[in-house]
């Protein structure tokens, strides 16, 4: 619901959400800085960023997004922005509440908390399980899909203690784990045309397995009412491992094997494989089954001062941080060969082949500084951000990485202004520079992804109306790719970058929310925003990464719509609610190429989803909510491999208690 935010679906739970803002790639939400309570929550947000755990939004009381210079006060991605997600504040009183619902395709959910809290101190302990069989229908499995589905588990302890009435100990621990048969194997056109929840006999042993620890000790001190500072040390560490379809072990390049409206020859004989329709004939016809055995550890120290001087004609508004932070990833990817057997994946004698054995790490020193300095109507917003990055990568048998680490060190400066122009009409600009870092183990003539980013736009709001309109331009001096497996790349690939020269990102996005009141403590809030997307390569070459491929100059970027919006109205009184949104977002290009989109890229994606609550006795509600009502089958994405689905209509019903003093 936020403009200039994109987010491509994959699994069709949003498990791996890919995020993007204003036009850069939303693979792996690898080139946006996602945090949790002002904290890296990626697995390796410097080494290796690409968001393989995100965490349970139902555990979430309030998402911030970052754009235009405002990015700069996070990194170390900052060409598009960032996304903080809020956790559960410890309550002031006693609390505890429940959440228990069913839905379709036996999925269940089951979340609750339960905090007390003082002026002193206080103390919140919260978890969510859900879990599903999953709506895809696995060829040779349980014709209601259960073997496609996942369970997930999610908690977190929060303590707060006050020391004196200037300093504050905080603790939050957490701990995530989830089980999903999840695949990368798509589907072929013909197929997905006539059935898009079908998944191939190949993907039968798909499993991601992972586990994740979080511990962030934090000390706050208040010196009076115009200082505070807030510093946290923080580790996190999670554990994974995804077997999945990889490849066949001839020269088959499975992602356009897949794309093919019209496979004949070899070809329908390796689509038929898939399907477990045809047995392997020889070793170029055998499926590659691989694990990616990952583990990644992060951890460091922030501190963030923040210092006020309040006035009547002059006031000034001063944050000053600092981070030192590590990332360790230890790679480990095998694959075993399979044969296609009666429609039954079985494993050959041939012996597991080790694909790849990496172990790479990144340290960073960070410090930014953005000031809010206001002369009566007029606010001037400068800053800036350092960025200063050692890197090394280490790869079993391969002597072409550097020997030694690299240091790389960046300078990010932004201004901001903005005038207000009435009591309720303001203008603002705004310039930063976007960087997005260079991954361990790369080739020195490798360059980090830098732009230039402008922004400009008014602001009104008054009463019960606000509307906002904001146009941007990302001037890139290097744009560039990332391969991952979910990007398309094959395994020797994995973890490189590559340069994709000059290029142009720029658009408008707007908003508007309104709220009708009625009579009988009757509302009707309104909501909805667009966002114009132009993308332009302005250099030709040509790239390793899956994703660009042979660019001309003048070719547009892949999976950037050029159109998307949403909108939300709502019918809410104090004992009830119904709700009804609808999203949804122009064509994309599956890889860079020009204007018109084929047949054989991402269509127009349209959705409605729906939600009402009725208030039954005090601290009991129930609900109900629907997504997809419409019952789109829209293909989401091509990569890696295949036709990818939206999920089904999906309906949930619900009861909510709460019960406590605290509000």
């Amino acid at each position: 619901s936020v403009p200039g935010v994109t987010v491509r679906g994959e699994d069709g739970f949003g498990l791996r959400p890919n995020i993007g803002i204003r036009g850069a790639n939303s693979d792996r939400s690898a080139k946006v800085t996602l945090t949790e309570d002002g904290v890296l929550l990626g697995p390796a947000p410097y080494a290796a960023p690409a968001a393989y755990y995100f965490p349970m939004v139902t555990r979430m009381v309030g998402v911030e997004v970052f754009k235009g210079p405002a990015a700069i006060r996070f990194g170390p991605q900052t060409v598009g922005g960032a996304v903080n997600l809020l956790t559960r504040p410890i309550p002031q009183g006693y609390a505890h509440r429940l959440d228990v619902a069913a839905g379709l395709y036996q999925t269940r959910k089951v979340h609750g908390w339960s905090g007390y809290g003082t002026g002193r101190g206080g103390i919140l302990v919260e978890g969510v399980h859900l879990r599903t069989g999953g709506f895809k229908e696995l060829d040779g499995g349980d014709p209601d899909g259960g073997d496609t589905g996942f369970d997930r588990t999610e908690a977190m302890v929060k303590g707060r203690l006050g020391l004196s009435e200037r300093h504050q100990l905080t603790l939050k621990l957490g701990y995530a784990n989830e089980t999903s048969n999840e695949t990368y194997l798509g589907l072929s056109a013909a197929d997905y045309d006539a059935n898009p929840y079908r998944r191939y006999a190949a993907s039968q042993r798909a499993r991601m397995l992972w586990d994740r620890t979080q511990a962030e000790l934090g000390w706050n001190v208040r010196v009076d009412r115009t200082f505070r500072l807030r510093t946290v040390a923080y580790h996190h560490y999670q554990s994974r491992a995804w077997t999945k379809f990889n490849a066949f072990s001839g020269a088959v390049n499975t992602h356009t094997l897949l794309q093919d409206p019209n496979p004949g020859g070899q070809s329908a004989v390796f689509v038929d494989i898939l399907r477990g329709q045809e047995d392997s004939g020889d070793e170029n016809q055998l499926l590659l089954i691989g694990t990616n055995d990952r583990q990644f550890h992060s951890y460091g120290v922030q501190s963030t001062a923040r210092w006020s001087l309040p006035g009547e004609d002059v006031s000034s508004n001063l944050e000053a941080g600092v981070r030192v932070h590590r990332d360790d990833v230890v790679r480990i990817h095998t694959e075993d060969a399979f044969e296609m057997l009666n429609g039954t994946l079985n494993q050959t004698d041939d012996p597991t082949v080790t694909t790849l054995d990496s172990d790479a790490y990144s340290q960073a020193f960070s410090a930014h500084v953005q000031e809010d300095l206001r002369y009566k109507m007029l606010h001037l917003l400068p800053g800036a951000r350092v960025e200063v990055i050692e890197s090394f990568r280490e790869d079993e048998g391969n002597d072409s990485l550097p020997t030694e680490p690299i240091t790389r060190a960046t300078v990010l400066p932004g201004l901001g202004v903005l005038r207000a122009l009435s009591p309720w009409m303001h203008a603002f600009a705004g310039v930063h520079r976007g960087f997005s870092p260079v991954a361990p183990g790369q080739a020195e003539d490798v360059e980090a992804e830098v732009s230039w980013n402008y922004e400009g736009g008014l602001r009104f709001y008054q009463g019960d109306l606000g509307t906002e309109l904001v146009g941007f331009f990302n001037d890139y001096t290097n744009i560039s790719g990332a391969c991952t497996f979910s990007a398309g790349c094959t395994d020797d690939l994995v973890g490189q970058q590559f340069n994709g020269g000059e290029a142009w990102i720029y658009g408008l996005e707007a908003v508007i929310q309104h709220t009708i009141l009625l009579p009988g403590d009757v509302s009707v809030p309104l909501s909805g925003n667009y966002t114009y997307t132009e993308t332009q390569f302005r250099t030709s070459f040509s790239s390793g990464f899956a994703q660009f491929g042979n660019v001309l100059a003048g070719d547009s970027l892949p999976y950037v719509p050029r159109h998307q919006g949403s909108g939300q109205i709502t019918l809410a009184h104090p004992r009830f609610s119904v709700g009804v949104n609808v999203k949804g977002h122009a064509g994309m290009l599956d890889e860079a190429k020009p204007w018109p989109i084929e047949d054989t890229d991402v269509p127009a994606l349209f959705l409605v989803d729906g939600a009402a609550s009725v208030a039954i006795v005090d601290g009991w509600s129930a609900y109900v909510t629907a997504t997809n009502l419409t019952q789109s089958t829209a293909n989401t994405a091509w990569r890696p491999f295949g036709a990818r689905p939206t999920a089904p209509l999906q309906a949930m019903v619900g009861v909510k208690w709460a019960a406590g003093s605290a509000k």
